[in-house]
């Protein structure tokens, strides 16, 4: 397998993440490695000192990166635009959207990050709509299961379906081509929160199927914070109209690159640290990528399941599971974790409060785990002997 000839702890190397830290928290915030703190260092040194001649310039070095980007992420070049994040991605949809009318449905679920349904919670309230929300298994049995929910809560009223593509509380992967396919037989349009995906699995957006995605760069990419990108299929970019009108707005012939790409001055330096983020994946190689964060979930799904009272939201299918892993404890207690992992530097997301899932976990504590190529099975054995030890007080 390829991923035993590549040299893991050169990669590691690359990421200067503080001496001592187990950084096990890719899924809110990647780290970037060090060729790809130079490259966006290096482009803002150049911008500072003359800053007119490198923003009459850096047209032609930002598309040059947003071609890049869209090659990885499989979208035409002229159906993506720079944005700084997944949230001003959704509300320039939102905002933009003009198929949307007063009475119209909106259907999503109950594992949106919090951000986007306030988004879309917000939007419906404003324009008269109302938001139907899909309640997901942790785990779910199959792919279908998904589909059919999602599906089975469409009405005659349902415009749009808001759906991540992996969802932020469980990582679970969402079966997002064939909700796209019967909602496009429906007539009903698509909008994809890709936050996840960049840089944890492949992507080919245009086979997706859906109308719009939107995706952070400054998670499993390990891109700058401050970069993301926009995604329209061709034949629904008339239907957005410009969340910031700028100098790209033409009244007579407007355009989506147009609309979107000039939202006026701007550090493009994190959008050039892009370019270099998918270069620095690529060289590694992206099947490998891949295989090494799932041999690490798989690695870790195991181990947490030797601890007493833990059981996985996340599955252990590859059909549905992908490189986070999200773990109920019921024979702990917040305050103790979070004190057995600090006393290790372990860095996480805030523990979390479990919803429950048929087997009596509600209100347990969780964990949200993020494996990724810099880090290695004795960081898992660290997490877990952790948790072991936080179990261990509260027998």
């Amino acid at each position: 397998m390829i991923v035993e000839t590549t040299d893991w702890a050169a990669v590691q190397r690359q990421f200067p993440i503080e001496p001592g830290v187990i950084y096990l928290n890719n899924g809110s915030f990647g780290p970037c490695p060090t060729p790809v703190i130079e490259t966006a260092a290096d482009c803002f040194r150049t911008l500072e000192t003359n800053p007119q001649r490198f923003l009459s310039e850096y047209r032609r070095r930002v598309a040059e990166e947003k071609h890049r980007l869209a090659d990885f992420v499989g979208s035409r070049r002229d159906e993506i635009v720079f944005i700084t994040n997944v949230t001003v991605g959704m509300n320039m949809v939102a905002n933009g959207l003009r198929a949307l009318r007063p009475g119209d449905e909106i259907v999503t679920t109950d594992q949106e990050y919090g951000a986007v349904r306030n988004i879309w919670d917000y939007t419906a309230e404003r324009k008269g709509m109302r938001v139907r929300t899909v309640a997901l298994p942790t785990p779910p049995e199959s792919s279908d299961e998904i589909v059919d929910l999602l599906m089975g809560a469409c009405t005659d009223a349902t415009k749009l379906i808001v759906m991540s593509h992996i969802t932020s509380p469980t990582g679970l992967l969402m079966p997002v081509s064939e909700v796209c396919r019967l909602a496009s037989e429906r007539g009903i349009y698509t909008v994809i929160d890709g936050a996840h995906a960049p840089g944890m699995i492949p992507l080919d957006i245009a086979s997706i199927g859906c109308d719009f995605y939107t995706g952070n760069c400054h998670k499993w990419l390990c891109a700058p914070k401050g970069s993301g990108f926009l995604y329209s299929r061709a034949d629904r970019q008339h239907l957005l109209d410009p969340l910031v009108v700028g100098w790209g707005w033409d009244r007579n012939e407007p355009t989506f690159l147009g609309n979107f790409e000039n939202p006026g001055t701007h550090n493009p330096s994190m959008y050039v640290g892009a370019g270099a983020a998918v270069r620095f994946q690529q060289e590694i190689g992206g099947r490998t990528i891949v295989e090494r964060d799932l041999e690490l979930a798989e690695l870790l799904r195991s181990r947490l399941e030797t601890i007493r009272g833990a059981r996985l939201l996340t599955s252990k299918s590859r059909e549905l599971a992908v490189a986070m892993t999200t773990v109920a404890l019921s024979r702990h207690e917040a305050e103790t974790l979070r004190d057995a992992l600090a006393g290790r530097r372990i860095v996480l997301p805030g523990i979390g409060c479990s919803r429950g899932g048929g087997d009596g976990d509600a209100g347990h504590p969780t964990l949200r785990v993020s494996t990724h190529i810099y880090n290695d099975a004795g960081q898992i054995d660290v997490l877990v002997e952790a948790l072991e030890e936080s179990e261990g007080r509260n027998v």
